[in-house]
């Protein structure tokens, strides 16, 4: 039997509020969450990916960082793919174009789901487009494979 697990209502308003519309802040002590959330260090923020899919149907864009490979056999409906890293032989190589590629598609206060395979390197693409100033990013927490786990809708 699986256990619920339990998380503070100031670690999920720091993974999801940064993707909500203003007018989601409204409810009553929504508002100290967010408070608090903005006043913690930044971090990256993730969703799971029943929170994305939702985030996706209120206008979120999906940014599917796996290969072109990968992003051929099955991906998020209306997911851009910008490989992350790219399979050179045996081994993986960052793509020295990421940023840009991201830029000449997104604004920095576009709202982005970013996924992966897995969440690895989702997580690491999360934690440099912060870095170059991309401020409504989240990580999809366990990548496609939770997606396709869950049952959610795919794409080829």
């Amino acid at each position: 039997m699986a256990t619920a697990s339990v998380i503070p209502a100031s670690c999920l308003a720091r993974s999801v509020l940064p993707l909500l519309p203003p007018h989601y802040l409204t409810f009553r002590g929504f508002t100290d969450i967010a408070r608090n959330a903005e006043s913690t260090s930044a971090e990256s923020r993730s969703a799971t990916v029943n929170v994305a899919h939702e985030l996706l149907s209120k206008g979120h864009r999906y940014l599917d960082v796996r290969t072109d490979d990968e992003f051929k056999a099955g991906h998020p409906p209306g997911a851009l793919n910008i490989p992350y890293m790219f399979r050179i032989g045996a081994e993986m190589s960052k793509n020295p174009q990421f940023l840009d590629e991201v830029s000449s598609h997104f604004a920095k206060d576009d709202a982005l789901l970013v996924g992966c395979q897995s969440g690895r390197r989702s997580l690491m693409a999360v934690t440099d487009l912060q870095s170059a100033g991309f401020v409504r990013v989240a990580n999809v927490a366990g990548g496609y494979s939770a997606w396709t786990k869950k049952g959610l809708p795919t794409s080829q």
